[in-house]
């Protein structure tokens, strides 16, 4: 249903990930490991302060905006936006005033221009996605990408430090915004603020807001002990790996649940009887794709952290970038199709718990284990609280609508991968040149396997595209 759908946000998230790989590998070899600590302080900042009372909206628009009707909520949610950001910043004075001492000086002021200017263009690339307008939705994102590129490495040759990384960043926010993102700001000015609809969005976003408050402390605590408890160096080569596993395939991964979800909100709402058939496509599709990005990653992560982040990154990056990129993929999946259940039968309670448990494990953990062990203790942390994320999910939704795979498209995808994975290991170059080689050869491997058997019928679907194209005259 939603393979072509799905192509075009792959093709465009694609091409995002990949500035947004060379935008982290710009950044960290011009601002150094302990620069690069500055820069993910305040992303992490932002995503606490900004991102858990922003997202909460932007959760809400997804989930109301395409079923019938759902336009009336356009104005509605833009305005609490706006009354949130205003909140925002409130908060960043008061955690300027009481910062700890581990946080950097004027770290929480470019955390707040990050978190609003993002703010404003999330909620145009949702309005974009919800609304189905997947070619608009890849301008705003490439032009951000590229504008951000652009505008921060300009900064950072300039001698602007962090703060110019953030301030390209929020250039290429707010100029996407401007140039392709501006519809959902116009619906909003031209609709009303609509009191009826707020019981209703009350309801799915407060704990939506706690999901994301727990979500935050599971994705980024691990930075903020790092903080407290090694070098900056250290925190900054962790982060850069991160960076990589997340930008390089965690955009991906949302790819598909982009294209997919307002689809599966529109049959869930009318009990459409194929609904059950194409969460199993949604799956397939998506588990196509997570693990050879995944697995690659980590193959390669050596000669990534060489090329992309420098020397001054690579003996600690290289370390913890398999065990990040494994952790992506635990999260991608408990984010994108373990949670699917939940979020269709607005459970989101539910969800908010798992998340909470798993944030309290790894941010324990992390306590425990960090001023001992040091970054290769909170690597090993982040897989194991995304695992438990991801088994809590499967048994608590798997009763309402869970995904399943065929156990075919199972060993299919093990076959490819392993092929992969025995290509890569075939090739004794190293360096820029190894890495594209190892990386060519090894998306060939596995692209072969998956055509050979015809997964997904994705041979069939290029075969018939092929046979169009020699009709045309």
């Amino acid at each position: 249903m939603s393979l072509r759908s799905s192509l075009a946000y792959f093709v465009f998230r694609g091409a995002s990930g990949a500035l947004a790989v060379l935008t982290v590998s710009v950044f960290a070899r011009l601002l150094g490991p302990e620069g690069y600590a500055r820069w993910t302080l305040a992303v992490v900042v932002s995503g606490f302060i900004a991102g858990v009372l922003v997202q909460p909206i932007h959760s809400a628009l997804a989930r109301f905006l395409p079923r019938p009707g759902g336009a009336a909520f356009v104005g509605t949610l833009g305005r609490l936006l706006l009354i949130a950001a205003g909140v925002v910043v409130l908060l960043a004075l008061a955690l300027g005033i009481a910062s700890p001492h581990w946080l950097p000086t004027g770290v929480v002021g470019l955390a707040l221009a990050l978190g609003l200017s993002q703010a404003g263009f999330d909620f145009s690339a949702q309005h974009c996605s919800s609304t189905l307008q997947a070619r608009r939705y890849g301008r705003l994102y490439l032009c951000k990408a590229i504008i951000a590129l652009i505008a921060g490495g300009i900064a950072l040759l300039l001698g602007w430090g962090a703060a110019g990384a953030v301030a390209g960043t929020c250039l290429g926010f707010l100029c996407a915004t401007a140039l392709f993102g501006r519809l959902a700001w116009l619906e909003v000015a031209r609709g009303r603020f609509d009191a009826a609809t707020l019981p209703e969005v009350r309801a799915y976003a407060l704990p939506v807001m706690f999901a994301l408050l727990t979500g935050a402390l599971l994705q980024w605590g691990d930075r903020l002990v790092l903080a407290a408890n090694v070098a900056p160096a250290q925190l900054g080569a962790y982060s850069a790996g991160g960076d990589l596993a997340q930008q390089g395939f965690g955009l991906l991964f949302s790819a598909f649940h982009l294209a997919w979800f307002p689809r599966l909100i529109a049959q869930w709402e009318a009990g459409s009887h194929e609904l059950k058939a194409q969460v199993n496509r949604y799956a397939q599709l998506s588990l196509l794709v997570m693990v050879p990005a995944a697995l690659g990653f980590a193959l390669v992560a050596h000669d990534l952290a060489d090329v992309l982040l420098g020397s001054a990154f690579r003996a600690d990056a290289s370390k913890v970038m398999p065990w990040l990129a494994l952790a992506a993929l635990l999260g991608g999946m408990r984010s994108y199709l373990f949670d699917l259940p939940l979020h269709l039968a607005q459970r989101m309670g539910t969800q908010s718990l798992i998340a909470g448990g798993c944030a309290v494990l790894g941010v324990s953990l992390n306590l425990l284990l960090v001023p001992r062990y040091g970054i290769g203790a909170a690597a090993v942390v982040a897989v194991l609280a995304q695992a438990s994320g991801c088994v809590a999910s499967y048994l608590v939704g798997r009763h309402t609508l869970s995904p399943q795979w065929a156990t075919r498209d199972l060993l299919v995808v093990a076959g490819a991968a392993s092929a992969m994975a025995l290509a890569v290991f075939m090739v004794p170059i190293s360096g820029a040149l190894g890495l594209c080689i190892k990386v060519l050869l090894g998306a060939a491997m596995y692209c072969v396997v998956v055509l050979a058997t015809d997964l997904a019928g994705l041979r069939r679907l290029i075969a018939g595209r092929l046979r169009l194209f020699r009709r045309l005259p």
